[in-house]
Protein backbone atom coordinates (compact mmCIF):
# COMPACT_ATOMS: atom_id res chain seq x y z
CA UNK A 1 0.00 0.00 0.00
CA UNK A 2 1.25 3.59 -0.58
CA UNK A 3 2.49 5.27 2.33
CA UNK A 4 0.48 8.41 4.21
CA UNK A 5 2.24 10.64 2.68
CA UNK A 6 1.67 9.80 -0.63
CA UNK A 7 -2.19 10.24 -0.25
CA UNK A 8 -1.66 13.52 1.62
CA UNK A 9 -0.25 14.94 -0.92
CA UNK A 10 -2.53 13.85 -3.94
CA UNK A 11 -5.28 14.61 -1.55
CA UNK A 12 -3.61 18.27 -0.77
CA UNK A 13 -3.07 18.58 -4.75
CA UNK A 14 -6.50 17.74 -5.32
CA UNK A 15 -7.96 20.63 -3.58
CA UNK A 16 -5.38 22.94 -4.90
CA UNK A 17 -3.67 23.99 -1.82
CA UNK A 18 -0.07 24.28 -1.07
CA UNK A 19 2.03 22.26 1.86
CA UNK A 20 1.81 26.05 3.57
CA UNK A 21 -1.85 26.72 3.48
CA UNK A 22 -2.29 23.12 4.55
CA UNK A 23 -0.24 23.42 7.28
CA UNK A 24 -2.43 26.37 8.39
CA UNK A 25 -5.14 25.05 7.80
CA UNK A 26 -4.59 21.91 10.42
CA UNK A 27 -2.42 24.12 12.99
CA UNK A 28 0.82 22.43 11.92
CA UNK A 29 4.26 23.93 10.33
CA UNK A 30 4.78 23.61 6.80
CA UNK A 31 8.16 21.36 7.71
CA UNK A 32 5.96 18.79 9.52
CA UNK A 33 3.45 18.47 6.40
CA UNK A 34 6.42 18.42 4.17
CA UNK A 35 8.03 15.48 6.41
CA UNK A 36 4.50 13.59 6.39
CA UNK A 37 4.73 13.71 2.57
CA UNK A 38 8.12 12.43 2.20
CA UNK A 39 7.71 9.73 4.38
CA UNK A 40 10.36 10.88 6.77
CA UNK A 41 7.26 11.41 9.58
CA UNK A 42 4.97 9.06 10.68
CA UNK A 43 1.23 10.17 10.85
CA UNK A 44 0.47 8.28 14.10
CA UNK A 45 -1.63 10.12 16.51
CA UNK A 46 -5.08 10.20 15.81
CA UNK A 47 -5.90 13.99 16.33
CA UNK A 48 -3.21 14.81 14.06
CA UNK A 49 -4.93 12.81 11.40
CA UNK A 50 -7.85 13.89 12.12
CA UNK A 51 -6.52 17.58 11.44
CA UNK A 52 -5.57 17.22 8.29
CA UNK A 53 -8.08 15.69 7.05
CA UNK A 54 -10.53 18.38 8.70
CA UNK A 55 -8.78 20.53 6.56
CA UNK A 56 -8.84 18.61 3.53
CA UNK A 57 -12.52 18.05 4.19
CA UNK A 58 -12.26 14.49 3.69
CA UNK A 59 -12.72 11.56 6.21
CA UNK A 60 -9.61 9.62 8.18
CA UNK A 61 -10.05 6.74 6.21
CA UNK A 62 -9.70 8.57 3.13
CA UNK A 63 -6.53 10.20 4.28
CA UNK A 64 -4.92 6.91 5.58
CA UNK A 65 -6.28 4.14 2.99
CA UNK A 66 -7.75 2.47 6.12
CA UNK A 67 -11.81 1.53 6.27
CA UNK A 68 -11.81 1.12 10.17
CA UNK A 69 -10.76 4.73 10.30
CA UNK A 70 -14.25 5.51 9.79
CA UNK A 71 -16.05 8.66 8.50
CA UNK A 72 -15.49 11.72 10.88
CA UNK A 73 -18.22 14.34 12.11
CA UNK A 74 -19.68 16.54 9.67
CA UNK A 75 -17.75 19.82 9.58
CA UNK A 76 -21.42 21.37 10.63
CA UNK A 77 -22.13 19.08 14.12
CA UNK A 78 -25.33 19.02 15.96
CA UNK A 79 -22.80 21.55 18.76
CA UNK A 80 -22.81 23.89 16.25
CA UNK A 81 -26.17 24.13 14.94
CA UNK A 82 -27.13 24.31 18.60
CA UNK A 83 -25.20 27.48 18.69
CA UNK A 84 -26.17 28.54 15.86
CA UNK A 85 -29.91 28.43 17.55
CA UNK A 86 -28.97 29.52 20.59
CA UNK A 87 -27.06 32.67 18.56
CA UNK A 88 -30.52 33.30 16.92
CA UNK A 89 -32.49 33.61 19.98
CA UNK A 90 -29.63 35.87 21.26
CA UNK A 91 -30.92 38.37 19.23
CA UNK A 92 -34.39 37.45 18.23
CA UNK A 93 -35.62 37.55 22.39
CA UNK A 94 -32.41 39.26 23.41
CA UNK A 95 -34.02 39.78 26.92
CA UNK A 96 -34.04 36.12 27.48
CA UNK A 97 -29.78 35.80 27.27
CA UNK A 98 -29.74 39.35 29.01
CA UNK A 99 -25.91 39.74 30.13
CA UNK A 100 -23.98 42.93 29.66
CA UNK A 101 -23.98 44.51 26.16
CA UNK A 102 -21.17 42.93 24.13
CA UNK A 103 -17.22 45.11 24.05
CA UNK A 104 -16.60 43.70 21.11
CA UNK A 105 -15.84 45.55 18.19
CA UNK A 106 -18.17 45.95 15.29
CA UNK A 107 -19.49 42.74 13.46
CA UNK A 108 -17.05 41.78 11.03
CA UNK A 109 -19.63 40.94 7.93
CA UNK A 110 -16.35 40.77 5.33
CA UNK A 111 -15.29 37.34 7.60
CA UNK A 112 -18.98 35.98 6.98
CA UNK A 113 -19.17 36.97 3.64
CA UNK A 114 -15.77 35.33 2.91
CA UNK A 115 -16.30 32.22 4.92
CA UNK A 116 -20.02 31.78 2.70
CA UNK A 117 -18.28 32.53 -0.77
CA UNK A 118 -15.75 29.87 0.00
CA UNK A 119 -18.25 27.37 1.30
CA UNK A 120 -16.51 26.68 4.73
CA UNK A 121 -19.70 26.02 6.50
CA UNK A 122 -17.32 24.86 9.55
CA UNK A 123 -16.08 28.19 10.33
CA UNK A 124 -19.22 30.36 8.91
CA UNK A 125 -21.64 28.73 11.38
CA UNK A 126 -19.60 29.42 14.83
CA UNK A 127 -18.77 32.86 13.12
CA UNK A 128 -22.75 33.20 12.77
CA UNK A 129 -23.67 32.75 16.21
CA UNK A 130 -21.21 34.71 17.20
CA UNK A 131 -21.91 37.93 15.47
CA UNK A 132 -25.78 37.24 16.25
CA UNK A 133 -24.81 36.84 19.74
CA UNK A 134 -23.03 40.15 19.76
CA UNK A 135 -25.69 42.04 17.86
CA UNK A 136 -28.48 40.23 20.30
CA UNK A 137 -26.76 41.98 22.64
CA UNK A 138 -26.66 45.62 21.56
CA UNK A 139 -30.15 45.17 20.85
CA UNK A 140 -30.51 44.33 24.59
CA UNK A 141 -29.16 47.69 25.34
CA UNK A 142 -31.21 49.81 22.85
CA UNK A 143 -28.56 49.96 20.07
CA UNK A 144 -31.06 51.40 17.04
CA UNK A 145 -28.17 53.26 14.69
CA UNK A 146 -28.55 52.44 11.19
CA UNK A 147 -25.17 50.92 11.00
CA UNK A 148 -26.52 48.26 13.58
CA UNK A 149 -29.92 48.04 11.66
CA UNK A 150 -27.76 47.43 8.61
CA UNK A 151 -25.59 44.90 10.23
CA UNK A 152 -28.99 42.96 11.39
CA UNK A 153 -30.02 42.60 7.99
CA UNK A 154 -26.82 41.40 6.41
CA UNK A 155 -25.56 38.94 9.27
CA UNK A 156 -29.61 37.86 9.16
CA UNK A 157 -29.57 37.07 5.51
CA UNK A 158 -26.37 35.18 5.20
CA UNK A 159 -27.94 33.24 8.20
CA UNK A 160 -30.87 32.54 5.96
CA UNK A 161 -28.68 31.49 3.51
CA UNK A 162 -26.61 29.04 5.09
CA UNK A 163 -29.20 27.51 7.04
CA UNK A 164 -31.15 26.56 3.47
CA UNK A 165 -27.82 25.35 2.44
CA UNK A 166 -27.56 22.96 5.26
CA UNK A 167 -31.02 21.95 5.23
CA UNK A 168 -32.01 23.71 8.52
CA UNK A 169 -35.22 25.89 7.20
CA UNK A 170 -36.55 25.44 11.00
CA UNK A 171 -33.53 27.84 11.73
CA UNK A 172 -34.79 30.38 8.49
CA UNK A 173 -38.03 32.14 9.47
CA UNK A 174 -36.99 34.21 12.66
CA UNK A 175 -33.69 35.21 11.00
CA UNK A 176 -35.56 36.08 8.22
CA UNK A 177 -38.16 38.07 10.26
CA UNK A 178 -35.81 40.16 12.23
CA UNK A 179 -33.81 41.18 8.75
CA UNK A 180 -36.78 41.89 7.01
CA UNK A 181 -37.86 44.26 10.29
CA UNK A 182 -34.55 45.86 10.39
CA UNK A 183 -34.73 46.97 7.04
CA UNK A 184 -37.97 48.02 7.05
CA UNK A 185 -36.52 50.45 10.30
CA UNK A 186 -33.82 51.25 7.92
CA UNK A 187 -35.89 52.51 4.97
CA UNK A 188 -32.40 51.67 2.25
CA UNK A 189 -34.27 49.79 -1.17
CA UNK A 190 -30.73 47.93 -0.99
CA UNK A 191 -31.57 46.22 2.16
CA UNK A 192 -35.36 45.81 1.65
CA UNK A 193 -34.08 44.17 -1.22
CA UNK A 194 -31.35 41.53 0.73
CA UNK A 195 -33.91 41.11 3.13
CA UNK A 196 -36.93 40.23 1.15
CA UNK A 197 -34.92 38.00 -0.86
CA UNK A 198 -33.94 36.27 2.43
CA UNK A 199 -37.39 36.25 2.99
CA UNK A 200 -38.09 34.17 -0.02
CA UNK A 201 -35.26 31.72 0.51
CA UNK A 202 -36.98 30.74 3.86
CA UNK A 203 -40.66 30.69 2.84
CA UNK A 204 -38.91 28.26 -0.14
CA UNK A 205 -41.84 26.77 -1.63
CA UNK A 206 -44.62 26.84 0.49
CA UNK A 207 -47.56 28.10 -0.90
CA UNK A 208 -47.69 32.13 -1.36
CA UNK A 209 -43.86 32.62 -2.10
CA UNK A 210 -44.56 33.51 -5.59
CA UNK A 211 -46.40 36.51 -3.75
CA UNK A 212 -43.30 37.63 -1.78
CA UNK A 213 -41.09 37.45 -4.94
CA UNK A 214 -43.83 39.56 -6.62
CA UNK A 215 -43.98 41.94 -4.06
CA UNK A 216 -40.26 42.53 -3.39
CA UNK A 217 -40.08 43.14 -7.64
CA UNK A 218 -42.87 45.80 -7.56
CA UNK A 219 -40.99 47.87 -4.33
CA UNK A 220 -37.35 47.26 -5.93
CA UNK A 221 -38.54 48.30 -9.70
CA UNK A 222 -38.36 51.78 -9.36
CA UNK A 223 -35.36 52.14 -7.95
CA UNK A 224 -33.40 49.11 -10.53
CA UNK A 225 -31.59 51.85 -12.40
CA UNK A 226 -30.71 54.18 -9.37
CA UNK A 227 -27.42 51.77 -8.19
CA UNK A 228 -25.54 49.07 -9.20
CA UNK A 229 -26.09 47.38 -5.60
CA UNK A 230 -30.38 47.87 -5.78
CA UNK A 231 -30.72 47.56 -9.46
CA UNK A 232 -28.70 43.98 -8.23
CA UNK A 233 -30.90 42.38 -5.65
CA UNK A 234 -33.70 43.70 -7.98
CA UNK A 235 -32.05 41.56 -10.54
CA UNK A 236 -31.86 38.46 -8.26
CA UNK A 237 -35.43 38.88 -7.24
CA UNK A 238 -36.19 38.10 -11.04
CA UNK A 239 -33.84 35.17 -10.88
CA UNK A 240 -35.38 33.09 -8.08
CA UNK A 241 -38.60 34.20 -9.89
CA UNK A 242 -37.56 32.43 -13.18
CA UNK A 243 -36.41 29.36 -11.30
CA UNK A 244 -39.99 28.92 -9.59
CA UNK A 245 -41.40 29.23 -12.64
CA UNK A 246 -39.41 26.58 -14.22
CA UNK A 247 -40.02 23.94 -11.20
CA UNK A 248 -43.56 24.76 -11.95
CA UNK A 249 -43.58 24.07 -15.77
CA UNK A 250 -44.05 28.01 -16.67
CA UNK A 251 -41.15 28.08 -19.37
CA UNK A 252 -42.16 31.55 -21.24
CA UNK A 253 -42.72 33.03 -17.68
CA UNK A 254 -38.98 31.73 -16.39
CA UNK A 255 -37.37 33.15 -19.64
CA UNK A 256 -39.27 36.43 -18.99
CA UNK A 257 -37.97 37.00 -15.63
CA UNK A 258 -34.14 35.56 -17.32
CA UNK A 259 -34.46 38.21 -20.14
CA UNK A 260 -35.00 40.76 -17.19
CA UNK A 261 -32.62 39.81 -15.16
CA UNK A 262 -29.93 39.78 -17.87
CA UNK A 263 -31.13 43.67 -18.93
CA UNK A 264 -30.27 44.56 -15.22
CA UNK A 265 -26.98 42.67 -15.81
CA UNK A 266 -25.59 44.12 -18.24
CA UNK A 267 -26.49 47.67 -16.07
CA UNK A 268 -24.72 46.23 -13.16
CA UNK A 269 -22.01 44.43 -15.12
CA UNK A 270 -19.72 42.56 -12.79
CA UNK A 271 -19.22 43.52 -9.22
CA UNK A 272 -17.28 41.81 -7.24
CA UNK A 273 -18.31 43.18 -3.72
CA UNK A 274 -21.64 42.11 -4.88
CA UNK A 275 -23.95 40.57 -2.20
CA UNK A 276 -25.19 37.83 -4.48
CA UNK A 277 -22.41 38.24 -7.02
CA UNK A 278 -24.64 39.24 -9.39
CA UNK A 279 -23.81 40.27 -12.99
CA UNK A 280 -23.53 38.87 -16.39
CA UNK A 281 -21.96 35.55 -15.61
CA UNK A 282 -24.59 34.39 -12.44
CA UNK A 283 -27.20 35.00 -14.52
CA UNK A 284 -25.77 32.59 -17.20
CA UNK A 285 -25.19 30.32 -14.59
CA UNK A 286 -28.48 30.51 -13.50
CA UNK A 287 -30.12 30.40 -16.90
CA UNK A 288 -28.57 26.94 -16.55
CA UNK A 289 -30.27 25.86 -13.53
CA UNK A 290 -33.65 27.33 -14.60
CA UNK A 291 -33.02 24.88 -17.81
CA UNK A 292 -32.47 21.78 -15.30
CA UNK A 293 -35.85 22.28 -13.70
CA UNK A 294 -37.63 22.40 -16.90
CA UNK A 295 -35.97 19.08 -17.71
CA UNK A 296 -34.22 20.70 -20.41
CA UNK A 297 -30.74 20.96 -19.15
CA UNK A 298 -29.25 19.44 -22.52
CA UNK A 299 -29.70 22.49 -23.96
CA UNK A 300 -27.16 24.24 -22.25
CA UNK A 301 -24.57 21.83 -22.86
CA UNK A 302 -22.58 24.10 -24.62
CA UNK A 303 -22.06 27.68 -23.12
CA UNK A 304 -22.74 30.86 -24.68
CA UNK A 305 -20.06 32.56 -26.22
CA UNK A 306 -17.79 34.76 -23.73
CA UNK A 307 -19.04 32.83 -20.38
CA UNK A 308 -16.79 32.06 -18.35
CA UNK A 309 -17.90 30.86 -14.56
CA UNK A 310 -14.05 30.24 -13.54
CA UNK A 311 -14.55 34.33 -13.41
CA UNK A 312 -17.03 34.73 -10.80
CA UNK A 313 -14.80 35.04 -6.99
CA UNK A 314 -17.40 33.01 -5.21
CA UNK A 315 -16.22 29.26 -5.22
CA UNK A 316 -20.00 28.94 -3.65
CA UNK A 317 -21.51 29.96 -6.96
CA UNK A 318 -19.09 27.99 -9.30
CA UNK A 319 -19.38 24.96 -7.41
CA UNK A 320 -22.70 25.13 -7.96
CA UNK A 321 -23.13 25.71 -11.50
CA UNK A 322 -21.27 22.24 -12.29
CA UNK A 323 -22.99 20.71 -9.59
CA UNK A 324 -25.72 21.95 -12.34
CA UNK A 325 -23.95 21.02 -15.32
CA UNK A 326 -23.53 17.63 -14.21
CA UNK A 327 -27.76 17.41 -13.83
CA UNK A 328 -28.04 19.14 -17.19
CA UNK A 329 -25.54 16.53 -18.75
CA UNK A 330 -27.48 13.82 -17.29
CA UNK A 331 -30.59 14.59 -18.53
CA UNK A 332 -29.36 13.52 -21.96
CA UNK A 333 -27.73 10.18 -23.34
CA UNK A 334 -24.02 8.56 -22.80
CA UNK A 335 -23.37 12.29 -21.13
CA UNK A 336 -22.35 10.18 -18.01
CA UNK A 337 -18.62 10.83 -18.01
CA UNK A 338 -18.47 14.64 -18.71
CA UNK A 339 -21.11 15.06 -15.73
CA UNK A 340 -18.63 13.32 -13.49
CA UNK A 341 -15.93 15.22 -14.60
CA UNK A 342 -18.63 18.23 -13.55
CA UNK A 343 -18.82 16.35 -10.12
CA UNK A 344 -15.12 16.40 -9.52
CA UNK A 345 -14.50 20.13 -10.27
CA UNK A 346 -17.12 20.96 -8.71
CA UNK A 347 -15.67 18.98 -5.52
CA UNK A 348 -12.28 20.71 -6.05
CA UNK A 349 -13.64 24.59 -6.11
CA UNK A 350 -15.82 23.82 -2.39
CA UNK A 351 -16.15 20.64 -1.28
CA UNK A 352 -18.44 21.49 1.14
CA UNK A 353 -20.85 22.79 -1.36
CA UNK A 354 -20.87 19.42 -2.93
CA UNK A 355 -21.73 17.80 0.68
CA UNK A 356 -24.63 20.21 1.64
CA UNK A 357 -25.86 20.23 -2.25
CA UNK A 358 -29.32 18.14 -2.71
CA UNK A 359 -28.36 18.71 -6.52
CA UNK A 360 -25.15 17.01 -6.14
CA UNK A 361 -26.59 14.17 -4.12
CA UNK A 362 -29.52 13.23 -7.04
CA UNK A 363 -26.66 13.44 -9.92
CA UNK A 364 -24.66 11.03 -7.46
CA UNK A 365 -27.41 8.38 -7.03
CA UNK A 366 -28.44 9.10 -10.68
CA UNK A 367 -24.96 7.76 -11.70
CA UNK A 368 -24.27 5.21 -9.12
CA UNK A 369 -27.27 3.73 -10.20
CA UNK A 370 -25.55 3.19 -13.82
CA UNK A 371 -23.48 0.21 -14.80
CA UNK A 372 -20.49 1.00 -14.48
CA UNK A 373 -20.15 3.81 -12.47
CA UNK A 374 -21.68 1.98 -9.94
CA UNK A 375 -18.55 0.06 -9.44
CA UNK A 376 -16.69 3.23 -9.55
CA UNK A 377 -14.41 3.80 -6.72
CA UNK A 378 -13.42 7.21 -6.61
CA UNK A 379 -17.38 8.76 -7.48
CA UNK A 380 -18.56 5.95 -4.28
CA UNK A 381 -16.10 8.07 -2.37
CA UNK A 382 -17.24 11.36 -3.27
CA UNK A 383 -20.66 9.98 -3.02
CA UNK A 384 -19.66 9.19 0.42
CA UNK A 385 -18.46 12.30 1.25
CA UNK A 386 -21.83 13.23 0.55
CA UNK A 387 -23.53 11.21 2.66
CA UNK A 388 -24.86 8.87 0.69
CA UNK A 389 -24.23 5.18 2.12
CA UNK A 390 -25.28 1.91 0.60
Amino acid sequence: MEHVGTRLRRWRLRRGLSQRVLAELAGFSQGYVAQIESGTAPLERRAARESLARALQISVGELTGRTDDGTPESPVGAAAVAGLRAGIVALAVPVVTGGEPSTAGDVDTATLDRFYGACRYDLLVPALAEALTVLGSRAAAGAAGRCHLRRVVEVCSTTVATCVQLGHPDLTLAPAGMAMRAAEDLGEPAYLGLANYARIRAVGTTAGADRVVGDGIERLSRYAGANPVTAGTYGMHHLIAAEMAARAGRAEAATAHLDEAAAVAAFTGERADDWFSFGPTNVGMWRLAVLVALGDGVAARTPMPGFHPESLPSAQRRATYFIDLSRALLQGRGLEDPAVTALYRAEMIAPQQVCASDGAREALRTLLSRPRFGRDGRLRGLAGRAGIRD
